[in-house]
């Protein structure tokens, strides 16, 4: 009879989980219906242009022929999003002090390790999970889909997660950083931009030099 309240409360933990990640997917979906329709409209452009082309090549045959377009560079939304997961990945995915890094899920357990310390490969953590799993188990802790810090009850199990951020890749091309830009502008929701992850990683490695030091005294 005492197990009945557990398993009725982890149900609806669980249920709560799926209606928060049913949501999330919903606001994927909207981003990449943007996304979508942008693309027809630069497709359009594109026809149209391509139609002026033909049409001027034909009227002048001495028209010299412009030069393949270039690879565009990184826009500033593009460079601050590389900036903000560079910040995120040092943050979450750093070596601890004997030399592993591990996913908050794994952290939590005694579980014998995928690989030695230091000896993970790139991109990967000691306990076998990849950065992106490591980044997309804190988005979604802060969105209310689990918890991130060991000691509290309700975890993202890799078993479910790791499924889920390969779908959202492959349906919707998610990466880090979606779940916290507006679905509309595209922008960073305020104060979490890239320069906000920067200073969190700043104040970390001062901390830590601060340990350091007074270790050493």
């Amino acid at each position: 009879m005492s197990d009945q309240p557990r398993v009725r409360l982890s149900q609806d933990a669980t249920d709560e989980e799926i209606k928060l990640l049913r949501k999330k997917v919903k606001e994927l979906e909207l981003v990449n219906e943007h996304s979508r329709m942008r693309i027809k409209e630069l497709e359009s452009e594109l026809a149209r242009g391509g139609a002026a082309e033909k049409s001027l090549g034909r009227s002048d045959n001495s028209m010299i022929a412009l030069p393949p377009p270039q690879n565009t560079p990184n826009t500033p939304t593009q460079m601050s999003w590389k900036a903000r997961i560079d910040a995120r990945t040092r943050l979450f995915c750093s070596l601890n002090r004997a030399g592993n890094a591990l996913c908050s899920w794994h952290d939590s357990r005694r579980e014998r390790r995928a690989y030695p310390p230091r000896m993970a490969p790139p991109g990967f953590l000691n306990c076998g999970c990849s950065y992106d799993e490591a980044l997309f188990e804190e988005s979604l802790s802060r969105h209310g889909v689990g918890s991130y810090h060991p000691g509290e009850t309700v975890r993202m199990d890799p078993g479910l997660r790791n499924p889920l951020l390969r779908l959202l890749q492959q349906r919707y091309g998610y990466r880090d950083g979606d779940f916290e830009r507006d679905p509309v502008t595209g922008e960073w929701v305020e104060g979490d931009g890239h320069l906000f992850w920067e200073q969190k990683l700043a104040a970390g490695a001062l901390s830590s030099r601060k340990v350091k030091s007074e270790e050493r005294r």
